[in-house]
């Protein structure tokens, strides 16, 4: 991105060194003039450094070195000093190698002679945090980075020009995992202090207004970029020479904004004058001048130079590989710009050939910075890599779609990167939950701990207190919950040695027989040739890929995005509708046509799909579609969804046992300090609350649901009244399944009140804002209510679970979590990583498989629909399957056939059988039920359970439903 790490020492370091040492040999004169000719070398090696000779500088400082050591011995303070300035030195000419060993020997020397807690130490931290940041390596950087920073505040206070050093490197790192925000505060921090400790024309200062120029470029405000770049390039060429590396970087980065505007002539004397500098300065096989090569051929590509463009993208790339090594980002990042160019010359194989190389590079980067940081910074990533990901799919669907390679490194990309964040922390937090070490599940128990006051704080508001207090407290939770997240990752080494990267033949092998995998995805196309407004990404399409019999896959393209989402929010209208004269079979009609109408031409004869949805279509039950016959698509058709394909390698792990019965919770006491209200005129009787306005009534029929249950799974603990408290739900430790009937909410985004935003004489800092968008997270807005909850008081609780307290709670083994209530399966629909709502906390948690709510639903239907389903898994039934066959035998039934009723809930992850408890007629004992085990790896498919189906007759009578005989 042409972001700078750190500068060199600052002056004041240098003569504390020369002053200590001088001290040190007073009465030594014999031995001050070797001293003495060392400082001045390593002045005059400054001196160089300042013009931009580094290769020039390396000779005096090597010799200073010599000097010191001769004189003061290999472990002296000023020998550590002179051992960073020649590593700097060696970085910068592209010797890392010898570079990492010089700055580890001198931090060694540093943290002995001086202790861990000294300044000097933390130059060290910084010098190797750049290092490793060069090479591509964030996640040690970033640790060092942290470190020294913590060090120097500690130290020096908070406005000393090494503080700014730490906070660039620091800005930069997170600017390379997508994490903008934390960058820009970082960076503007940096340049504060050095505009106030150096003055305005600093080179320093510069170099972070050119710093936070990159990073406005990356963010796509280029305005903002261009400016900010002008102005560090004016101090620069009034500060330093004409040829200095310096100057050749915002050059490089003006060029690149310059060209995005169409503004050729402009962009490419620049990129030249760049290129020049570099590499008479530099040396022609440095990783910047492989920069600038690579930025002048995007610049010959978007002018049509294909040739151009192909030598200096080559030459780019190979010094790159012999500088970096294969793996380096920068590496990912040249044989992208070669997919590109390859696709506008239509060579197709070589495209498709560098893009997968690219990918694949990305991904093993990917497992490596995905097991560190908070979800936040996780997200932040997988963001970085989506010009990739849409590329690849791209690059198929648009220039080969008759090209089997280009189908499969399409679909492998969106099986490896989709739900990737939410594969990362829930790894991270059962390896965790795992462990023996106490200490790992005091980390869990903290993080709970804080998901529960931070959920606290935003249920309550900030009441009497004063705004500026209750902002800090927000921030103060939000950034223990971040280095908290983090610390889990940093813990859980067990479960990222375990992972691989996802093949097709793996997740082909994972399907059963009889079923496919439809995997939908959103994507941009790309354009060879762009236009100065959209660049070379056009409008969000849809396509969706299949994997089934005959182990290729293919694909269907369903369009634009934007008709498709407008049908999807169409049909979603019209099932929420309570009003039952009104028919939804248009609006779903409507939407088959674009999705589903397209993929049956796929799906052939299957009948079973394990479907992986994208974006808003994770909010759509596809069992409600109609198809050109008028259909139902739930009569024809057994749906599995899943966050991603790659889900089907997660559910073949089944070493996981419960370790607790099935725990239920139902009726909870909402108001324990009066009695039961009967429900008024308005009350329609549906599981649902508004937080805002109104206390909740009580839900007294779901007293029956929960004790029908409990016949079927004797061992169950159930909870009723009062006792059914949100305390109960958090003490839960893997109980085989866990069923909670009681309201449910998701509430609409809304923007930050203004009143938080507005305190006198105090603006919000960036820890607060990003405390007060905590408001807003949409895991923060999507819970259900128990006991006490119109008191906001239950225990040490405010019967209130959330969506992020549900994340934290230990579902390890669990097979099944049933939330009887309304819209516990809405969320906030991403692309390429699900909806963030209770569906994705519950994954987090551990549970297996999740049965939730789309709408508002009735309480009676849906006390029957739950009594119904629970029978079929009790049957042995899977726990797919199961949910069908109720649906179909409400579809059938005149009174439940509205979709409304039969099709609100969907069930999300592993599909099988699970192991059911049944009580023995012969002795009245409980036993573990043989056949839910021994059934387990066939999966309930669709017409598979056997002579059994019979006995659901009687079932299905007593839950006042008759099952469909359709196919």
């Amino acid at each position: 991105m042409g972001v700078i790490g750190a500068g060199p020492a600052c002056a004041a370091t240098t003569e504390m060194y020369t002053k200590a040492v001088t001290t040190e040999l007073q009465g030594a004169k014999w031995r001050t003039s070797e001293v003495a000719e060392a400082n001045q070398l390593t002045a005059e090696a400054d001196a160089r450094k300042a013009q931009g000779r580094y290769e020039d500088a390396i000779a005096p400082l090597e010799r200073a070195l010599a000097l010191y050591e001769n004189v003061l011995g290999p472990n002296h303070p000023t020998v550590a000093k002179a051992l960073s300035n020649v590593a700097v030195l060696y970085r910068e000419r592209g010797d890392y190698a010898q570079a990492e060993e010089l700055h580890r020997r001198a931090l060694a020397i540093r943290e002995k002679a001086l202790g861990l807690d000294h300044p000097s130490v933390a130059s060290s931290l910084n010098d190797l945090a750049v290092l490793y940041r060069t090479k591509g390596n964030y996640a040690q950087a970033e640790s060092l980075a942290e470190r020294a920073l913590a060090l120097q505040k500690k130290a020096l206070g908070l406005d000393h020009p090494d503080i700014a050093q730490s906070l660039t490197t620091l800005a930069a790192l997170c600017a390379d995992k997508g994490d903008y925000a934390r960058s820009e505060s970082l960076h503007e921090r940096a340049l504060a202090i050095r505009e106030e400790a150096l003055g305005a024309g600093h080179p320093d200062v510069a170099l972070s207004l050119n710093n936070l120029a990159a990073l406005y470029r990356a963010k796509g405000d280029h305005a903002q970029a261009e400016r900010l770049s002008e102005r560090a390039l004016a101090i620069e060429e009034k500060a330093l020479g004409p040829d200095h590396p310096a100057i050749a970087l915002t050059l490089n980065n003006l060029a690149v904004l310059y060209g995005k505007k169409g503004d050729y002539a402009r962009a490419e004397p620049m990129h030249q004058r760049a290129l020049a500098i570099r590499r008479k300065v530099l040396g022609p096989e440095h990783p910047d001048v492989a920069q600038t090569f690579n930025d002048l051929a995007s610049l010959y590509l978007d002018k049509g130079d294909h040739a151009r463009a192909e030598a200096l993208s080559e030459r780019a790339l190979a010094i790159r590989e012999k500088a970096l090594g294969p793996s380096h980002p920068d590496v990912a990042q040249s044989l992208s710009n070669l997919a590109a160019l390859y696709i506008a010359q239509f060579r197709i194989d070589e495209a498709v050939k560098a893009a997968g190389l690219a990918t694949d590079i990305q991904d093993r980067n990917a497992a490596a910075v995905l097991a560190t940081g908070s979800e936040d910074q996780k997200r932040s990533y997988m963001s970085t890599l989506v010009d990739q990901t849409h590329l690849d799919i791209a690059l198929h669907i648009q220039h080969a779609p008759a090209t089997l390679d280009a189908a499969r490194l399409a679909l492998t990309v969106l099986l490896r990167r989709k739900g990737r964040v939410l594969d990362a922390m829930t790894g991270s937090f059962a390896s965790l939950r795992r462990s023996l070490a106490p200490g790992d599940r005091a980390l869990l128990a903290r993080l709970t701990s804080v998901y529960s006051q931070l959920a606290a704080e935003v249920s309550r508001g900030p009441q009497n207190a004063p705004l500026a207090e209750y902002r800090g407290r927000l921030a103060a939770l939000e950034q223990e919950r971040q280095a908290l997240e983090a610390d889990v990752g940093k813990q859980s080494a067990a479960f990222r040695a375990e992972q691989k990267p996802v093949t097709l033949p793996d997740v082909l092998e994972a399907i059963p027989e009889g079923a496919a995998l439809v995997e939908i995805a959103r994507y941009r196309p790309y354009h060879p040739h762009p236009d100065t407004q959209s660049g070379h990404w056009g409008a969000p399409r849809y396509v969706a890929y299949f994997l089934g019999p005959g182990g290729d896959p293919t694909f269907t393209d369903l369009g634009e995005a934007a008709p498709l989402e407008a049908a999807i929010d169409a049909l979603r209208r019209a099932l929420a509708d309570h009003d039952l004269t009104h028919d939804p079979r248009p609006a779903a009609r409507d939407l088959d046509r674009l999705l589903m109408e397209p993929v049956r031409k796929l799906l052939g004869d299957t009948r079973w799909v394990f479907l992986s949805p994208d974006g808003p279509l994770h909010l759509v039950p596809f069992g409600a579609l109609v198809d050109e016959e008028g259909h139902y698509l739930a009569e024809r058709y057994l749906f599995s969804y899943l966050t991603t394909g790659r889900d089907l390698l997660r559910f073949e792990d089944r070493n996981a046992a419960s370790r607790e019965p099935p725990l239920i919770l139902a009726n909870p006491a909402f108001d324990e300090s009066s009695a039961p209200t009967a429900p008024d005129a308005t009350h329609r009787g549906v599981r649902s609350l508004d937080m805002v306005t109104q206390g909740l009534l009580p839900l007294q029929g779901t007293t029956a649901e929960a004790r029908t249950i409990a016949e079927l799974f004797p061992e169950s603990r159930v909870l009723l009244g009062a006792d059914a408290t949100e305390e109960a739900v958090k003490a839960v430790q893997g109980p085989l399944l866990l069923h909670l009937a009681t309201h449910g909410f998701f509430l609409p985004e809304q923007p930050v009140p203004a009143a938080l935003l507005k305190v006198p004489g105090h603006a919000p800092t960036p820890a607060e804002l990003a405390a007060l968008r905590q408001r807003e997270n949409p895991l923060l807005r999507s819970g259900i209510a128990l006991a006490g909850f119109n008191r906001r008081r239950s225990g040490s609780d405010d019967g209130v679970l959330t969506a992020l307290e549900s994340a934290g709670l230990d579902l390890h083994g669990t097979r099944l979590v049933v939330l009887s209530t309304c819209e516990s399966g809405l969320g906030e629909a991403t692309s390429g990583e699900g909806v963030y709502g209770l569906r994705r906390a519950l994954t987090m948690a551990g549970s297996q498989t999740q049965v939730m709510s789309l709408w508002q639903v009735d309480t009676g239907r849906t006390r029957e629909l739950m009594q119904a389903y629970y029978q079929r898994l009790a049957g042995g039934a899977g726990r797919s399957q199961a949910m069908r066959d109720v649906q179909l035998a409400m579809l059938a039934n005149p009174s439940t056939a509205h979709p409304n009723l039969w099709a609100s809930f969907i069930v999300s992850g592993d599909w099988r059988r699970m192991e059911v408890y049944v009580r023995s007629r012969k002795a009245g004992e409980v036993a573990k039920g043989a056949r839910g085990c021994a059934c387990e790896q066939t999966g309930g498919e669709p017409h598979a359970h056997g002579a059994w189906l019979t006995a659901l007759l009687g079932l299905c009578i007593a839950a006042r439903m008759r099952p469909s005989r359709r196919a």
